[in-house]
C-alpha cells in the first residue's frame, strides 16, 4: 500500500547588522532567553521555542558536502539571517510536493499572509510551473518562500527535480539561460521550510530543504528567516505552524528592528523584551473556558429562509472568510461520485480518472480478523466490456478518491446550522473557495474534505478560542478531529469556517498487486483496514481503507464503483534482461507490489523464458496474517523464485518469532554477493519502521562486507538507486 498521501517562535531578528555583535554576546542573549524559559512557569508554545533553540546547532546535519563546507566557512553554528529590504514587495510561495503536504502548507501560508497583508501581492506556484527552472526566480522583485519535501533516498519531489537539479548545478543543460555558469542571485530574498521524516529516513531528514537553503545563500541570495525543519515523524503541522508564526513576526517586526539597530539600541536586550512580551501574552490566555452562549454572543448571522436550521431562519457566517451563497435543496439524493464535473471548471478528479467496477473484495486470511489483509479486484473496461478505460504496467499505482463514512458526514451536518442538501451556488464565489461549486453541503463534506484529519493549529485556536494548548499532545498525538473539539467544547461553527479551514480530501496511492501481462484489463489492490483506539479511548477508522472495505460484490450485473486513475511509476519496473538476479524484500501490505512482480515472473516462466535467481524475504505479523502462500509455492515450482524465507513477528513463541530485518542481517553475505553481481533489489513496505530498518541493515552489510566507511556505503547505496539496482515502494 502506498502512502496517502507537508514556529510559533519568537523571531530573535538575527539581521545582517546584528551579526556584527560578537558571538559571545549573541550566545549570551540566547542563553538568557533559555534560562528565562526553564526557570519560569512556561506554556507548551514556549517549550517548543526552547526546543527550537536547543536544536539550532543541528540545523545543517544531513546536508551534502557543499552545505557542510559552507557551514564550516561561517565559523559559527548559526546561519546568517538578514533584514528585509522592504515590507511592500510581493511574496511568492514556491512549493515542491510529492504527496501534497507542501502544497497544502503553501495555501495555509497564503491564507495567513492574505488576511494580514491585504494590499500585498501574494502568489503560489509549483517549482514545475515555469517553462524552464531559471524562470522561477525573480531577484529583487519579490520575497521567495520555498517549501519542499524529500522523496525516495534523499531526492527532491518529482515536480521539483528539474529546478533542484538546476539550482544545485546537477543538470547544466536545464534552463534557457543557465549554460554551465551558476546563476547570480544577489538581491533575491528568501525563506525555506523543509518537510522530512526523521523516523522513516533519518539519514536524509530534510536534506533537500537544507541543501537548497545553503545553496541559495552561496549564490548570493539573502536569507530572511531561519530554515524550518518539519518532521512528519513527529508532528509536522505544529512544526510548520511555529515556523510560519516566526516568519510572520519577521515581516511584522523587521522595520522596528532596523530602527533599533540604526539608533544603536541593545538588540540582544530587545530580543529578550520580545520574549517577555510573549510570556505576558500567554499569561492572559489562561482564562476559563467560555460557555457556548458566551462564545456565540455577537457572532454574525444572516437571514437564510428555507436553508437555515435555526428557529429564526438565520445562520452563522464567518468573520474571516467570504460568505457562501446557498440555494434551497433540489433533491435529497447524495451523489456517490463527482464524474459529472469532469471537463468543467470545477473538475474534481484527475482527467485520467475512471469509474471502475468492483468485481471482487475479500479478506484473504481465514482467521486474520478485522486487521487482516484484503484484496480488491477492479475491472478497467466499461460495463459492456467493449472499451478499455485505463491501462497500466506492472509496478504502477492506482490512485483512489475516497469518501468519508456517512455517519461522520451526518455528524458534521448536524453541527452546521444549514440544510445538508442546500446547494453551494456557483456564482458570486471568490477564487479562494477551495472546492467544486454547485454541490450540496452534504456532497462537499462527503467527497471534498478529510473529516478524519486533525485541524490545523490555527483552526484549533479558532475553535477553542485560546492559544493555551499543546498542539502535539492535545491534538496531533491524540488524533483529535474538528468534530471532537466542537462537541467537547460545546461549540457551533459556520459553514464557511468549516469549509475554508478543513483539510482537503486527497487521493490515496495504492501499489497495484497484479501484472498487466496476466491481467491486462483488471487490477488487484491489497489493503489492510486501518482501525484503532486513540489514547483518549475513541475508535478511529482509516478514511480510504474503510471506504474500500464497504464496497461489496454479489456476483450479479450490478457493481459498486470506485473513482480512480493509474499513476505511472517508471522507477519501479522489472529489468529487461530476465537473467538479472532479483531480491524481493517486503513486509505486511508491502506484499502488494511483490505479488505483481512475482505474477509477471510466473507468466514469463510459463512462457519458457529462462530466469535469473529470485530471492524473497517476506514478513507478516503472524501465520494468520500470511497471504499468497500458494502463489509463492507455485513460483518456486516454476523457477520464478529460487529461495524464499517467510517470517512472522509474533505468534510463534519468543524464540521462533523473527523480523525481516533479522533475516536480512543473517543473510548479509548473500545480499552483498547479490549487490556485487549487479542484481536488482526491490524493497516494499512501511517507510518509518520497516523501510528505515532495512536501509540501516543495508548500510551495515555494505560497510562490513565491502570494507567501507559510512560515507562510502552511502555513495554505494546512492549509486544503486541511480543505476536502477535498488527500487523501493515505501510508505506509511
Amino acid at each position: 500500500m502506498i502512502a496517502r498521501l507537508s514556529f510559533k517562535c519568537i523571531t530573535f531578528n538575527r539581521d545582517a547588522k546584528f551579526l556584527a555583535i560578537t558571538s559571545t554576546r549573541y550566545h549570551s542573549s540566547i542563553n538568557n532567553a533559555l534560562n528565562s524559559i526553564t526557570t519560569k512557569s512556561v506554556s507548551s508554545r514556549e517549550k517548543s521555542i526552547h526546543k527550537f533553540f536547543e536544536n539550532r546547532k543541528h540545523l545543517h546535519q544531513g546536508c551534502d558536502s557543499k552545505t557542510n563546507a559552507l557551514s564550516a566557512r561561517r565559523g559559527c553554528w548559526f546561519s546568517t539571517v538578514n533584514a528585509l529590504s522592504n515590507n511592500v514587495q510581493p511574496i511568492r510561495i514556491l512549493y515542491a510536493s510529492q504527496t501534497g503536504t507542501a502544497k497544502l502548507f503553501a495555501y495555509q501560508l497564503s491564507d495567513q499572509l492574505s488576511e494580514i497583508y491585504q494590499d500585498r501581492e501574494i502568489s503560489i506556484e509549483g517549482w514545475h510551473e515555469t517553462e524552464s527552472p531559471d524562470q522561477l526566480l525573480q531577484p529583487g522583485k519579490a520575497l521567495h518562500v520555498f517549501l519542499t519535501s524529500v522523496a525516495g533516498v534523499g531526492e527532491p519531489p518529482d515536480n521539483g527535480k528539474a529546478f533542484y537539479d538546476w539550482i544545485m548545478n546537477k543538470d547544466k543543460g536545464v534552463g534557457k539561460s543557465s549554460g554551465n555558469a551558476d546563476p547570480n542571485l544577489n538581491g533575491l530574498e528568501y525563506a525555506v521550510f523543509g518537510l522530512g521524516n526523521s523516523a522513516g529516513h533519518a539519514k536524509y531528514f530534510n536534506v533537500i530543504g537544507k541543501s537548497l537553503d545553503a545553496r541559495l545563500e552561496e549564490l548570493g541570495a539573502s536569507r530572511v528567516v531561519e530554515i524550518g525543519l518539519g518532521d512528519d515523524g513527529d508532528c509536522i503541522e505544529d512544526d510548520f505552524d511555529i515556523w510560519m508564526d516566526g516568519f510572520m513576526s519577521k515581516l511584522k517586526d523587521s522595520e522596528t528592528v532596523q530602527d533599533l539597530v540604526a539608533d544603536g539600541e541593545d538588540v540582544a536586550g530587545a530580543e529578550l523584551s520580545s520574549f517577555e512580551h510573549i510570556e505576558e501574552e500567554h499569561e492572559l490566555e489562561g482564562a476559563e473556558e467560555s460557555t457556548e452562549s458566551e462564545v456565540m454572543k455577537g457572532k454574525p448571522r444572516i437571514s437564510c429562509p428555507d436553508i437555515a436550521m435555526s428557529g429564526n431562519e438565520t445562520r452563522l457566517i464567518s468573520e474571516k472568510f467570504p460568505t457562501l451563497k446557498l440555494l434551497p435543496r433540489e433533491s435529497d439524493v447524495v451523489r456517490k461520485h463527482l464524474f459529472h464535473l469532469q471537463g468543467t471548471a470545477d473538475q474534481f478528479y484527475d482527467e485520467k480518472a475512471g469509474k471502475l467496477d468492483v468485481i471482487g473484495n475479500k479478506l484473504l486470511g481465514i482467521e486474520a480478523g478485522e486487521s487482516g489483509i484484503h484484496e480488491m479486484k477492479v475491472v478497467l473496461r466499461d460495463h459492456n466490456h467493449t472499451e478499455q478505460l485505463l491501462e497500466y504496467e506492472t509496478g504502477d499505482h492506482l490512485v483512489v478518491y475516497p469518501q468519508n463514512s456517512q455517519c461522520i458526514v451526518d455528524a458534521y451536518c448536524n453541527i452546521v446550522d444549514v440544510d445538508r442538501h442546500a446547494i453551494i451556488a456557483s456564482d458570486d464565489l471568490t477564487d479562494s473557495y477551495p472546492f467544486p461549486k454547485g454541490l450540496t453541503v452534504c456532497e462537499t463534506l462527503s467527497h471534498c474534505i478529510d473529516l478524519g484529519a486533525p485541524p490545523s493549529p490555527s483552526f484549533t485556536r479558532m475553535i477553542l478560542g485560546t492559544k493555551d494548548f499543546d498542539y502535539k499532545k492535545d491534538i496531533a498525538y491524540t488524533k483529535r478531529t474538528v468534530l471532537d473539539l466542537l462537541l467537547q467544547h460545546n461549540r457551533r461553527i459556520s459553514l464557511e469556517d468549516l469549509l475554508f479551514q478543513c483539510t482537503p480530501m486527497r487521493p490515496r496511492y495504492y501499489s497495484i498487486a497484479s501484472s498487466n501481462i496476466r491481467h491486462p484489463s483488471e487490477i488487484r489492490l491489497v489493503y489492510r483496514k486501518v482501525k484503532y483506539v486513540t489514547s483518549l479511548g475513541v475508535l478511529r477508522e482509516g478514511t480510504c481503507t474503510s471506504y474500500l472495505s464497504h464496497k461489496g460484490f454479489v456476483g450479479s450485473g450490478s457493481f459498486a464503483h470506485i473513482p480512480a486513475y493509474v499513476n505511472s511509476n517508471p522507477s519501479f519496473r522489472m529489468p529487461k534482461d530476465n537473467n538479472v538476479p532479483l531480491l524481493f524484500i517486503a513486509g505486511g501490505c508491502g506484499v502488494a507490489p511483490i505479488r505483481a512482480l512475482l505474477e509477471e515472473r510466473i507468466e514469463l516462466a510459463k512462457a519458457g523464458h529462462k530466469l535469473g535467481p529470485g530471492t524473497l524475504f517476506l514478513g507478516f505479523r503472524n501465520k494468520d496474517d500470511e497471504v499468497y502462500r500458494h502463489m509463492i509455492e507455485y513460483g518456486l515450482h516454476l523457477g520464478a523464485l529460487s529461495h524464499v524465507d517467510v517470517t512472522y513477528s509474533s505468534g510463534c513463541g519468543d524464540e521462533k518469532n523473527k523480523m525481516v530485518t533479522d533475516v536480512v542481517k543473517d543473510n548479509g553475505d548473500r545480499i552483498w554477493d547479490h549487490f556485487e553481481s549487479g542484481g536488482v533489489t526491490y524493497l516494499c513496505g512501511g517507510a518509518r519502521s520497516f523501510g528505515a530498518a532495512i536501509e540501516s541493515s543495508f548500510f551495515d552489510i555494505i560497510q562490513e562486507h565491502g570494507k567501507m566507511d559510512f560515507e562510502g556505503a552511502e555513495r554505494y547505496l546512492r549509486n544503486m538507486v541511480k543505476n536502477g539496482k535498488l527500487m523501493d515502494d515505501l510508505a506509511d
